[in-house]
């Protein structure tokens, strides 16, 4: 069951005004009414939309149901991108491509016997701990895998061999990306033991690899390329997609390129598609810092994404000073170059929001102030506070981020100073506005006030914000 558009926008608005204790319950009970097979609801939307908010608010979704979707798609998930910005990267793999390209393994003859695996595989599942039911699911798993590799197999031949075939399955599937996503699926299927196995090594994507691990992934490589080395490459991208910090596969790669053993030494080429893999990204995410200091800045987001990109510099600068390697080290810094000079300008579109959130009007009647004040006649609205409020935020970390990205940290101070000084002098003119104003002017005034310490609280000091409000509260009485 699908939902319009609007329909969706107000359930997933409504979603978000829930607690996170009844969002999580909820979130429990829809995935087990569709495990069930419940109709009338729109569950992946209502699922999705859950997600979202839960995951934004950090709370930690509940355990998922298995079922043989799940179990499908578990073993590729270390590929998988939420969304794709930009072409498609080698065995990146959205995840809005995963219910078109089930929906078509469920219902085209040509795989029809892992269809069948799957459904007999669910059926399993629901028994639970009925006798005979685990050996059972583990059976029909072991035939859906081998049926499906078949299956796509012969789809996508037939694509590539057909024209018209090839039309007709992107038609299907919803887009040209979908079906590239299925021919790679269709090539991962080889490996799954291999991932499964993958997934045992690095059980969680947080710690640190230590040496025990980076023994068993040297083993689990040369397994890998003894079969192909295409599996052999897809192995070390899958350990870069499941580290939470990816540019700590970058010390897999030493362990295995620095090795004295003939086999790695000829599984070398397969081996390097791991550092191109990651420089690839990185290089990615610096272009496309550099392309956003010519849009309109959205300072929350530029925000997250230059911190993330100073993390991941630091970290492949850390793994290739270790040994020594001042070629990686080179195309670090050069990234680091032109991240920065977009970091720059970044800092200019950060004040320009904060003085578009301080208008101003020429003096005249009762005021005291002799040039311009502040236009306090109409309200900021609530996106231009926040808006100002992410810029402020962005100006106060600017020296520290452009220290790491090493450019001008005067520049980025002299920034900060300015969004600084600016809103400390604002607020105080308004303070006089307030004093000198009566009715409705006055309280007019009064709010702006409140909005422009908001905008202000990442860059003034808490004791310097009560000040102000002291003072505006004296001034409020005022008669």
């Amino acid at each position: 069951m699908t939902i319009a558009p609007r329909t969706k926008e107000q359930l997933t608005a409504f979603l978000g005004n829930l607690s996170s204790a009844a969002a999580l319950k909820l979130f429990a009970a829809l995935e087990n009414d569709k495990l069930r097979g419940g109709e009338g609801l729109p569950h992946d939307d209502l699922l999705e939309a859950l997600r979202a908010k839960l995951l934004n608010r950090g709370a930690i979704l509940p355990p998922r149901a298995p079922d043989a979707k799940r179990i499908f798609f578990s073993p590729f998930e270390d590929f998988f991108i939420n969304q794709r910005s930009g072409k498609k990267h080698r065995v990146q793999i959205s995840r809005t491509s995963l219910n078109p390209i089930w929906a078509l393994m469920m219902s085209d003859k040509q795989t029809q016997d892992a269809a069948s695996a799957a459904t007999r595989l669910d059926e399993n599942l629901q028994k639970g701990a009925a006798p005979g039911a685990e050996t059972n699911a583990q059976t029909e798993e072991r035939m859906m895998f081998i049926a499906a590799e078949a299956g796509l197999a012969r789809i996508c031949d037939q694509a590539k061999a057909d024209d018209g075939a090839r039309a007709r399955l992107i038609e299907r599937l919803g887009g040209e990306d979908v079906l590239r996503d299925l021919d790679e699926i269709g090539q991962l299927i080889t490996g799954v033991d291999l991932f499964k196995q993958l997934h045992e090594i690095i059980l969680s994507p947080a710690p640190p690899l230590g040496e025990e691990q980076l023994y068993e992934l040297r083993s689990l490589f040369l397994s890998s390329h003894e079969q192909s080395s295409v599996l052999a490459s897809y192995l070390l991208l899958a350990i870069k997609g499941r580290l939470e910090k990816p540019w700590r596969s970058l010390r897999v790669y030493y362990h295995l390129a620095r090795s004295a053993d003939d086999a790695l030494q000829a599984a070398r080429d397969a081996a390097a598609v791991l550092p191109e893999a990651l420089f690839d990204e990185f290089e990615e995410m610096a272009r496309a810092l550099e392309r956003d200091g010519a849009r309109e800045l959205d300072a929350r987001t530029t925000l997250m994404r230059v911190s993330y990109f100073a993390d991941y510099a630091d970290g492949l600068a850390g793994q290739a000073a270790k040994i020594g390697d001042n070629v990686f080290l080179n195309r670090v810094e050069a990234c680091r170059d032109v991240a920065g000079e977009a970091f720059e300008r970044f800092g200019e579109l950060a004040l320009a929001q904060i003085r578009a959130a301080t208008p101003v009007r020429q003096a005249g009647g009762s005021t005291r102030l002799m040039t311009q004040r502040p236009d306090f006649a109409l309200p900021l609205g609530d996106d231009l506070v926040d808006a100002a409020h992410n810029a402020a935020a962005l100006a106060a970390q600017s020296p520290a981020l452009a220290k790491r990205l090493g450019v001008d940290v005067s520049y980025s101070s002299g920034i900060a100073d300015d969004a600084r000084a600016h809103l400390d002098a604002y607020a105080k003119d308004l303070i006089v506005e307030i004093r000198a104003a009566e009715g409705a002017e006055r309280q007019a005034a009064k709010i702006m006030l409140k909005d422009i310490l908001t905008i202000a609280e990442p860059l003034l000091d808490s004791d310097d914000i009560g000040l102000i409000r002291d003072r505006a509260a004296a001034a409020a009485v005022t008669v």
